[in-house]
């Protein structure tokens, strides 16, 4: 019953990140060609700042779900009570006195950043950024503990419908607003995602929700001391993008942070199939802390192993498309926009192999090898950044945010194994896996390869033939490994309930 519960609700997070994916696909696209790539690069650019309050948050985004998941197991519904409401009253107080702050210093930090002739409009925005950001934040603990009763599959019906929302919102303002209609709908899909979550967590815990003030000071202490070790991970993370896309503007223009954010964009949300769903793994580890101790390896096994096989599938399909994307999206090929797509595909293919130790920490509660890891990338980005960005301009930022995400990735898949004395050759499964891996490298090369003879408008049959082959055998590989095997009768028995 756990392991189907699990499945399914893999799968919904798997189709929610499709949907999700898709729409921002479209709304990028709309985007593009209704404001522009500077306009899109400030909006990335107010959305990265505006990140900076994640400082308030104190880690209680994705604690809440460790500790939903303790006391649901545990059948206290009274701590639930105290736990949501202390929570979300902490959540509001502190957004809101960092958003203020941020507020009155927007005068004097995104001049740094943003072009004389775009700053108005940056700062004209920033404020109804900020008060979308504090509706995220709470909307954020409230869909979080869905997670944690292990009803993700909910959550991800609600995001799925709000993606959808704010693109619907997004093309009926922004002919009229800009960028402030984008934010708007925005504002708009935070409010519905929070009064949703609001109802859906409370029809399945009735009564756990409620105005009655309710605040627990022993709770708000078990809270804080786990959340500060995710706080600490927090604060680095808010980092990364805002300084990766402030030395991508400063060396690179506009125009590359906005290229930037479309190629990242579309390597993240790819990423998200996967991520999404490894992470309903956390109120399982949890819940397994709590009743079944032994059962944790044993899940983090099975999970690198699906991780492992999905994990190729998409970063092959995200480089052997990338050229293709960029016509279709951009409307011409974008070398830098190409190079970012491949280039972060490269890195995340090893960041997906840490995830499920990524998340069996955060389950278990062990931070510390975490921080380790965000703190490298915390060192190595701007140091790095700055000094390959002033010999390689926006090329140099990108690679060195790669190279700082590439060493915190290995950290956490290093650290891990050591710990639960876990053999590489334990979860990397049996010998198809180094085939699958050589028709990988040989399908990507070889499409990439074509590519380029094709805009050179030269034709190599035999180099087709060859490319041809990789790409059938990696094909066949992938259709007759169990674990795709596993999710196609797992995805015809949710197909028949329905």
């Amino acid at each position: 019953m756990q392991k189907s519960k699990i499945v399914f609700n893999s799968i919904m997070a798997i189709a929610q990140v499709v949907i999700v994916g898709v729409v921002y696909l479209v709304l990028y696209k709309y985007l593009l060609n209704t404001i522009g790539i500077e306009l899109l690069g400030v909006w990335s650019l107010i959305i990265a700042s505006t990140s900076l309050a994640l400082i308030a948050n104190f880690g209680i985004s994705t604690s809440i779900i460790k500790f939903v998941a303790t006391y649901h197991a545990r059948s206290d519904i009274e701590s639930l009570k105290k736990l949501l409401f202390t929570s979300s009253v902490f959540i509001i107080l502190t957004y809101s006195f960092i958003s203020i702050v941020l507020l009155f210093l927007g005068n004097s930090i995104l001049p740094y950043f943003i072009e004389p002739k775009y700053l108005s409009i940056a700062l004209e925005i920033l404020p109804f950024s900020l008060i979308s950001l504090i509706i995220n934040a709470l909307g954020g603990v409230i869909s979080s503990s869905l997670d944690g009763i292990q009803k993700n599959y909910i959550k991800s019906y609600i995001l799925s419908f709000t993606a959808v929302l704010l693109f619907l919102l997004s093309v009926l303002l922004t002919p009229n607003y800009g960028l402030k209609g984008l934010v708007f709908a925005q504002i708009a899909q935070g409010i519905v995602v929070l009064i949703a979550s609001l109802f859906f967590l409370n029809n399945y815990l009735q009564g756990v929700v409620s105005l009655r003030w309710n605040w627990s000071k022993k709770l708000f202490k078990e809270i804080i001391n786990y959340g500060l070790k995710m706080q600490a991970l927090s604060i680095m993370q808010m980092s990364f993008e805002p300084i990766t896309k402030g030395l991508l503007s400063k060396f690179g223009g506009l125009s590359m942070v906005g290229y930037y954010e479309m190629a990242s964009r579309l390597v993240t949300q790819l990423r998200s199939l996967i991520v999404s769903a490894n992470q309903v793994v956390i109120p399982v580890v949890a819940d397994a802390k709590e009743t079944n101790e032994g059962y944790v390896k044993e899940l983090y096994i099975k999970s690198f192993s699906i991780v492992l096989f999905f994990d190729i599938l998409l970063i092959t399909g995200v480089i052997i498309f990338a050229p293709l994307v960029s016509y279709l999206w951009i409307g011409k090929l974008i070398p830098f926009f190409v190079f970012v797509v491949i280039l972060n595909s490269v890195v995340v293919f090893i960041n997906i192999l840490s995830n499920p130790a990524y998340f069996s920490y955060l389950g278990e509660g062990k931070l510390n090898w975490l921080i380790y890891s965000y703190f490298a990338i915390s060192i190595l980005n701007p140091l790095l950044g700055f000094f390959l960005g002033s010999v390689y301009n926006g090329y140099g930022v990108v690679i060195a945010w790669n190279v700082s995400f590439l060493v915190s990735s290995i950290i956490i898949l290093q650290s891990y194994h050591k710990l639960n004395s876990i053999a590489l050759k334990t979860v990397l499964g049996k010998k198809d896996f180094v085939f699958i891996c050589v028709a990988s490298l040989l399908a990507s090369f070889g499409c990439l390869s074509l590519y380029r003879y094709l805009l050179d408008y030269t034709v190599d049959f035999i180099f087709i033939t060859i490319f041809a082959l990789c790409f059938i055998v990696f094909v066949a590989l992938l259709i007759k490994n169990k674990n795709f095997k596993t999710l196609l009768q797992h995805a015809k028995q949710i197909v028949v309930r329905k």
